[in-house]
């Protein structure tokens, strides 16, 4: 990607349109000053908005556009810029751009790349395919107002959308893609904070800003909230103290009323009682009855306590036999039940694995016994060949050995006697001959066609078996083909599961680093405020005690009766007068004040055991001040106020003490008037002068005034301690939010961790087993292919042979007729002879020949069955052969399988000890609980015989009842007398105290609360009920508060969290950054040279220096560099830049105009070596520069007053 054309019209020195096209790599602009080449720089950044108006170095965007435009009267004048990329290497990344949230865009084709130039275009310049332009048009008015729009391909666009497409171009606003004359000046005058503020840029740290600003805004939510809410709870607290007096007062006089009540209920009872004492002794035996039933009331009632006793020491014991074993027990069951899960899967894999060992073990023995029945029978085979050939095959042979020359020897008498018949003899011969002839060519046919019959019907057969074993092993095949589709399903399925598991590893441990790095940093500035903060204190500390406050403040806080408090704390004063009052009254201000000269010992000895210092006390019984001072004799100065102890207001019995600090000190305005009087007052100004009656004179700043002033309680505290210490309360709770944080990332690490090598130990067992299906598969395909071959192999050949057969079979029969005419005309022939002893010679013959062919047949049979026994043994080497790789693939299978067998039995044996211990652990524990349960029978039993106990007692109440109401019956007439009365009586019954009170007594005290509640009258009773609400909304508010607590410290939380991530990003720029530097400035100065950080711990307190150690100088700082020095630091700075975070494009104006000529070309190599990467467009009038460029662009400004551009073709490149 680079800039491919840069068109401009109307800006600045530019007049009407003019295109500039521009080619990848290193390319100069090179012109006379003021000819307008840093115009086109400028072009570049306001076209792209990357700098304003300033920064192309005019004072308003309406400068930029060409001046001879703007005199020419026109209503409207209109600058434009266009900048076209080219995109052809990042096609990808064109398809992209111009997708506001992922949209498409469409882009513009068939286009020449140049405006209309007659303005009614949309403002962009066309494009092909590749490419990708950007337009900015500024339009003036003549009132000078303007507008200014931008456009994407021809689309408008805004300032935002237009940097979020550069953005993903990688040109960057903040970046130093555009590096103007000024930029180099800049770097070498700002400041070290504004230089690491680019750093800043380039992390990111804006962005962790804008999160740490939004976290604070809703922290100051929160705290707003929480102060509201400690507002309405510090009402309520309030409402509720109130609230709690008149609650006392209201209880006191319920309680009253309650008592005044339950009186007045026992006086009607009393005189019941004593109306029915008249019928006491008709009652006696209902009263002896009662009194049985009250005694076995009592005795149920004391019995159901007993029952209620046991029955709850009962259920403490089973509660105590639960929870005893339970939580052990479940866990030891758990266990165990976990490892008796794994012990039975182990065997059944165990199992499994034996039944495939036993499988295979059958299938092993198969084999063998296969090859042993196959070497027997080839044994046997061999054997019966070894013995055709060496006995009947050669009996045979020479059978028709002999049987040929028998033969020879008839014919030879025959060809003796033939003379006499020699024409018939010649026809006979001829016709042997032709026999003979036709036979020595059917023969050979004739064993062929046998050979080859038994040997196609030795292939049929082959072929057959072949083709069952390769239906076998296709479907073999197929199974294991099925069951590594499903294995690879399930690893396809698990891959995924894995990454997203170890995603969640990967989120959870970035986690815990971020709570661990910010814990670590929350406990370093733990240390170090603490550290400050206890040397503040005891700076504080050794203050008080020289000035005397620490000795005061240990007395004060004992809380010493009979202390008044210190000097300060005991009078008022204006706050005008304060400086000048606190100056006179100067140390005594911290004197204590107690009440006698007996509390003053006894605290100067408590100081003196504690060694906590030395203190002045002022005992009231003692304290004598002299004559108070006349004001009359202050009238006539000048600029006198009054006397001291005439502007303190205080309690009458502290005038003595402000009368002995005081004295007769004079307070005047100004040292001015004061000093007239010198030597005759002790005068203090207002302003804190003090002018003593000896001369001596005191002042300056009030910078080290005492921290005792009127008015306050104690020294008090720094505000730099006060804020030290709220940091430190903070800290605390974060650390403590921090710690839980950490401990819940922690643990969903180490879960997400286990989860993780749980899934990997499954993929890890899929893949294996994957593996040995696949080789499964692999040597079924193998075998299947050698199969096939063989197949092929016997399919062709039996082929061959059926195809010979065909042939052998038409030629035989042809042959074999021909054979028989010329034996039937020879039968013919022989028949018509009458010579007998021709005849019994040509019988004889006959006879031999037949012999002579029986003996041939016979040979030929046995050597068939040489041939078909040597068939068989090669048929029977082959499967010999097969079963044995089949018996060699068995061994190596068994030997996996024994391996296995060996991994699980250790497993078992180490799960197995596992069980042992838990199931000891188990029996303890029941051994444990045995003595327990056996105390909870024995409570049990006690249970039982109370109840049974309860049942007897309550069935004797009811037989006494039941009597008990025949005697009621008997007195039922005497209750008559009685039914008056009775009905006053309250009921249920009160409880009257034994003995009753007598009733006189009992109406006194009923006269007596009744006076009482009077008195306490008016009584707020709603108070109760108040009380409880407010008590309960108290509550409630409590836990609001709790809750915006925890938000708070949450907050605080990630606010330090971004923090940690703002520091670690900033810390990684700068590295990256630094070494950058340092590799760039040992290129371009032959020194070293790096970066410094004034605040390495905390880099946002402090600013960036530029280090470097030119060849042959002593290290020096940015500020103290020679000014070429600093131009090569500051560029090595920028590149270092530029190299963290690279751009497609960089643009330099003028950067070499402070170097000398070696330094311009280290820089003009450097920038040809970085143009490797990007395109560079580099401004500048030296001579290495231009030379060191691929192509140069010349700049000039004619008569015209337009600046005009001029391509010039260099020897290493063309011309543009």
């Amino acid at each position: 990607m680079y800039v491919k054309r840069v068109e401009l019209t109307n800006f600045k020195s530019f007049g009407g349109t003019t295109p500039i096209p521009l080619l990848p790599g290193f390319t100069v602009i090179s012109g006379p000053n003021g000819s307008g080449k840093s115009n086109l720089l400028d072009a570049l950044l306001f076209c792209l908005g990357l700098a304003g108006s300033k920064g192309m170095r005019a004072e308003r965007l309406p400068d930029l556009v060409n001046h001879t435009q703007s005199t020419r009267g026109r209503s409207t004048v209109e600058a434009a810029v266009t900048t076209t990329f080219d995109l052809s290497d990042e096609l990808d990344l064109l398809n992209t751009l111009g997708k506001p949230e992922g949209e498409e865009v469409e882009l513009a084709s068939n286009q020449n790349g140049h405006t209309n130039g007659n303005g009614n275009g949309n403002g962009a310049s066309e494009t092909p395919n590749t490419e990708w332009s950007v337009t900015r048009k500024l339009r003036v008015t003549q009132q000078g107002t303007y507008t200014s729009n931008y456009f994407i391909n021809g689309e408008p666009c805004t300032l935002t959308d237009l940097h979020e497409q550069l953005n993903r171009l990688r040109i960057y606003p903040e970046g130093y893609n555009v590096v103007l004359q000024g930029d180099v000046t800049r770097i070498i005058s700002m400041n070290a904070k504004e230089r690491r503020e680019i750093i800043d840029e380039m992390a990111g740290v804006a962005s962790f800003d804008r999160k740490i600003n939004q976290a604070k805004d809703k922290l100051d939510a929160v705290k707003e909230r929480e102060d509201k809410y400690h507002i309405v709870e510090k009402e309520l607290i309030d409402q509720r103290d109130r609230l709690a007096q008149d609650r006392i007062k209201a209880e006191k006089y319920q309680k009253l009323r309650g008592e005044l009540q339950a009186k007045e209920q026992w006086e009607v009872v009393i005189r019941y009682r004593q109306a029915a004492r008249s019928v006491e002794q008709l009652q006696a035996q209902i009263q002896t009855g009662e009194t049985e039933i009250v005694d076995l009331t009592t005795q149920i009632a004391a019995i159901a306590i007993d029952v209620e006793k046991t029955s709850a020491e009962l259920e403490k014991l089973n509660a105590h036999v639960r929870s005893l074993g339970e939580e052990e027990q479940i866990a030891l069951q758990s266990t165990l039940a976990t490892r008796e899960a794994e012990l039975r899967q182990l065997q059944r894999q165990e199992q499994d694995l034996q039944t495939a060992s036993r499988t295979l073990a059958e299938n092993l023995a198969r084999s063998q016994q296969e090859i042993h029945e196959q070497t027997q029978t080839l044994e046997s085979l061999t054997q019966e060949q070894q013995t055709a050939e060496t006995r009947d095959l050669a009996t045979m042979r020479q059978q028709r050995d002999d049987a040929k020359q028998t033969l020879e020897v008839s014919r030879e008498a025959a060809n003796a006697s033939a003379a006499s018949a020699e024409a018939w003899v010649q026809e006979q011969t001829e016709l042997r001959h032709q026999i003979d002839t036709l036979l020595t060519r059917l023969e050979p046919k004739r064993t062929e066609q046998a050979q080859l019959q038994e040997r196609a019907s030795q292939l049929a057969r082959q072929i057959q078996e072949q083709t069952r074993s390769q239906q076998t092993l296709t479907h073999q095949l197929t199974e294991k083909q099925a069951e590594q589709t499903q294995l690879a399903t399930s690893l396809e399925q698990a891959t995924p599961q894995i990454q997203s598991i170890a995603q969640a590893v990967s989120a959870a441990e970035q986690e815990a680093q971020v709570q661990k790095e910010t814990q670590t940093r929350l406990l370093n500035e733990q240390r170090d405020k603490q550290r400050t903060l206890d040397k503040l204190e005891a700076q504080s500390q050794a203050i008080q005690e020289a000035q005397g406050t620490h000795a005061t403040q240990v007395i004060l806080k004992m809380g010493m009766s009979g202390v008044h408090g210190l000097v300060a704390q005991l009078g008022r004063v204006e706050p005008r007068y304060q400086v000048a009052l606190e100056t006179a009254a100067g140390g005594r201000l911290g004197q204590l004040v107690v009440d006698d000269d007996a509390i003053a010992a006894a605290a100067i000895e408590i100081l003196k055991q504690k060694r906590a210092g030395r203190a002045t006390f002022l005992p009231l019984n003692k304290i004598r001040a002299g004559k108070a001072p006349s004001a009359s004799t202050l009238r006539s100065m000048g600029g006198c106020v009054d006397f001291a102890i005439n502007l303190i207001e205080c309690d009458d019995r502290y005038w003595e003490v402000f009368s002995y600090v005081f004295g007769s000190t004079v307070v005047f305005q100004a040292m001015g008037d004061a000093r007239r009087y010198i030597g005759q007052y002790r005068i203090v100004t207002l302003d804190g002068e003090l002018l003593e009656q000896s001369g001596a004179m005191t002042g300056g700043s009030s910078g080290g005034r005492s921290p005792i002033r009127f008015g306050t309680v104690d020294a008090g505290e720094s505000a730099e301690i006060t804020t030290l210490k709220e940091r430190l309360k903070v800290i605390d709770a974060i650390l403590f939010r921090c710690e839980d944080a950490l401990e819940k990332a922690t643990i969903a690490h180490q879960k997400a961790m286990q989860h993780l090598t749980e899934a990997r130990q499954q993929h890890r067992e899929l893949q294996l087993k994957s593996d040995q299906v696949q080789t499964e598969i692999q040597r079924l395909e193998t075998q299947q292919s050698q199969l096939s071959q063989q197949l092929q192999k016997s399919t062709q050949e039996l082929t061959i042979a059926q195809t010979r057969l065909q042939v052998l079979d038409t030629e035989i029969p042809t042959q074999e007729t021909q054979l028989e005419q010329l034996r039937q005309t020879l039968a013919d022939l022989e028949q018509s002879q009458t010579h007998s002893e021709w005849q019994q010679i040509q019988l004889r013959i006959r006879s031999l020949e037949s012999d002579l062919n029986q003996k041939e047949l016979a040979l030929r049979t046995v050597e068939q069955r040489l041939l078909q026994l040597d068939n068989q043994r090669q048929r029977l080497q082959e499967k010999i052969q097969q079963g044995q790789s089949r018996i060699q693939e068995h061994r190596t299978q068994q030997t996996g399988q024994l391996q296995q067998q060996s991994t699980l039995s250790n497993q078992q044996l180490e799960v197995s000890q596992h069980i042992a211990e838990l199931q000891a652990a188990l029996a303890a524990l029941e051994k444990t609980l045995g003595s327990e349960r056996q105390q909870r029978d024995r409570v049990d039993r006690q249970l039982r015989d109370l109840q049974t106990r309860q049942q007897q007692l309550d069935w004797q109440r009811g037989k006494v009842q039941e009597t008990q109401g025949t005697r009621r019956t008997e007195v039922a007439a005497l209750h008559e007398q009685l039914t008056d009365q009775q009905a006053e009586l309250p009921d249920p019954l009160p409880e009257i105290p034994d003995p009753a009170p007598d009733l006189s007594q009992l109406q006194h005290e009923l006269r007596s609360l009744q006076k009482r509640l009077q008195a306490m009258e008016p009584v707020n009773m709603l108070a109760l009920e108040e009380y409880d609400r407010t008590q309960s909304r108290l509550e409630e508010l409590t836990e609001k508060l709790e809750t915006l607590q925890e938000e708070r410290t949450e907050l605080l939380l990630r606010i330090e969290n971004f923090t940690t991530l703002r520091q670690r990003a900033f810390k990684e720029a700068y590295d990256a950054v630094d070494i950058n530097f340092q590799a760039i400035f040992a290129t371009l100065s032959d020194g070293d040279g790096h970066l410094q950080l004034e605040d390495p711990q905390d880099p946002f307190n402090g600013g960036l220096n530029l280090v470097a150690h030119p060849k042959g100088k002593p290290i020096q700082r940015l500020a103290s560099m020679s000014g070429g020095e600093k131009s090569l630091t500051a560029l090595s700075f920028i590149f270092a830049l530029q190299r963290y975070r690279p751009s497609p494009f960089y643009a330099f104006d003028e950067v070499d105009m402070f170097l000398d000529g070696a330094n311009v070309e280290r820089l003009a190599r450097m920038i040809k070596q970085q143009a490797q990467q990007a395109q560079f467009i580099v401004v500048s009038l030296r001579r290495p520069m231009i030379e060191s460029a691929e192509r140069t662009i010349g700049v000039t400004q004619a008569r015209g007053a337009y600046t005009q551009v001029l391509g010039i073709k260099l020897p290493q490149s063309a011309s543009i």
